[in-house]
């Protein structure tokens, strides 16, 4: 069955590079006048995963407009408002797939949730593993096998990822506006037209399963700790290798990448420079699918001008409950033909709606979170172990356990629980507010007590907060 596939359309070029560096020149005036920390998420704006092709496709888009000039033209090259939330909200699904001539053909290997705040100029990321397994569908299975299994269904590619946009939106409890795909091909030119990219590897990588060109065999790749230089098809090993890892490693690797591709493109200037926006055009032209219209992804990137480089969230749910994210299991093979899937801990969303609402609706917690100690002033053992691992599950930076003790140094018990923070605010009415005023909104959401400012206490130079738990303590727990 033959898909319609959204793609723009080239216009015989008329001196191309003059008339490219016109429109780059006029369309994008405003955003070339913004210093370059303002500028430095352009492509982060652009939701991270596919910002450096989103851009080039507008850019060359824009071109086609005004090649012609005619002043409707530039009217039409104007952002349109995107479409939004109840909580003005702007929510994204990142695709990404081989390119149906690697290995694993019609598999969407990557899957990420970018959603956008307009308010708090922020963007929260969220991945979802491949082996996720979706059985509210025709056809029960992985999520990266969605495509797959679908395509046959449906008439045309929009609605197919339109499907993408439902089953994510199920799991994140988000309504999803739009979806962008890219595939590979184009991550690999797009490396190469920028000259590479430097990516600081955070661990030693040694795979010696992955596949060859021409998937009927293995070849050894490896990459060692520290800054290393990539071309395309070496990033792409990199974010793709999972044999000797996890997927959840490659996610953060993935991550990586694309914050090294942002650095790249801004130390290229590409908005600038019309024979690197050729490059990003000719890789995103025949290897991007989106229901995004010209001018809603002129919107998106003119959000770049206004986004704060430091409230970017990056999060991923996994199968570890013992770390930030961890909200997924691993179920008996024989229950579902033999493989290897993830399904929600406790078999419903109700964790999973809990953390994406807290990292969607609180994205000011993890801006720059503060240190947080869990004391128990009860008599009662494992209380504040229990707390905290539950806080540390949901993303909080856990710090240290202990039983709470006097000025003397000796063990205290009281009635009532307190949080404590000791970095604090007071505005010219008087109003105490905490320098971590995000963690404190958010913790409400799991300690049931009030939160006081409070000295700082001598033998806790690093902790920001204290969560002290009395006879009454009221925390949301997990079994």
């Amino acid at each position: 069955m033959a898909f319609k596939t959204r793609r723009i359309r080239k216009r015989p070029p008329v001196k191309p590079f003059k008339k490219l560096k016109w429109a780059s020149t006029k369309t994008y005036s405003a955003l070339k006048k913004t210093n370059k920390k303002q500028r430095s998420y352009v492509f982060g704006a652009i939701l991270v995963l596919l910002g450096v092709f989103v851009v080039g496709k507008v850019m060359f888009a824009a071109y086609n407009f005004v090649t012609n000039f005619d002043p409707k033209s530039l009217i039409f090259a104007v952002g349109s408002e995107l479409q939004k939330d109840e909580n003005g909200y702007t929510n994204i699904v990142l695709l990404g797939d081989g390119g149906h001539v690697r290995d694993g053909a019609d598999l969407i290997d990557t899957i990420m949730v970018a959603s956008i705040d307009y308010e708090k100029n922020a963007v929260t990321l969220l991945s979802i593993p491949r082996d996720y397994y979706v059985k509210d569908v025709n056809w029960p299975g992985k999520i990266n096998e969605l495509y797959r299994n679908h395509k046959r269904q449906y008439d045309t590619e929009d609605e197919l990822f339109g499907l993408f946009k439902t089953v994510v939106g199920d799991i994140t409890n988000l309504d999803i506006h739009y979806y962008i795909r890219v595939n590979f091909n184009a991550f690999v030119e797009v490396v190469d037209g920028l000259g590479g990219i430097t990516v600081d590897v955070q661990d030693d990588l040694y795979d010696p399963y992955y596949p060859n060109e021409t998937d009927n065999g293995y070849i050894i790749f490896e990459m060692e700790k520290g800054l290393q230089e990539m071309d395309g098809e070496t990033a792409l090993k990199f974010v793709r290798s999972r044999k000797t890892t996890s997927d959840f490693d490659r996610a953060a690797r993935q991550q990586l990448v694309l914050q090294a591709l942002r650095e790249k493109a801004l130390e290229e200037n590409i908005l600038t420079k019309t024979s690197t926006l050729k490059k990003m055009y000719d890789a995103v032209s025949a290897n991007m699918n989106t229901d995004m219209s010209l001018r809603e992804m002129i919107a998106l990137a003119a959000f770049g001008k206004s986004f704060d480089r430091n409230h970017l969230v990056t999060k991923v749910i996994h199968d570890d409950p013992g770390q930030d994210g961890g909200f997924l299991y691993t179920p008996e093979r024989e229950y579902y033909n033999g493989q290897f899937v993830l399904i929600p801990f406790g078999d419903d969303l109700e964790l999973i709606h809990k953390y994406c609402d807290l990292i969607f609706n609180y994205r000011e917690a993890f801006w720059d979170p503060p240190q947080i100690e869990v004391l128990n002033a009860t008599k009662a053992s494992g209380i504040a172990r229990n707390t905290a691992y539950q806080l540390n599950r949901f993303g909080f930076n856990i710090l240290s356990i202990d039983n709470y003790e006097d000025s003397e140094g000796e063990r205290e018990y009281l009635e009532e629980s307190a949080v404590l923070y000791y970095s604090w605010e007071k505005t010219e009415d008087n109003v105490i507010t905490s320098v971590h005023q995000g963690t404190i909104d958010a913790l409400k959401y799991f300690v049931n007590t009030v939160a006081m400012p409070a000295d700082k206490q001598p033998f806790t130079p690093d902790v920001g907060i204290s969560i002290i738990l009395g006879d009454d303590y009221d925390v949301y727990m997990v079994n």
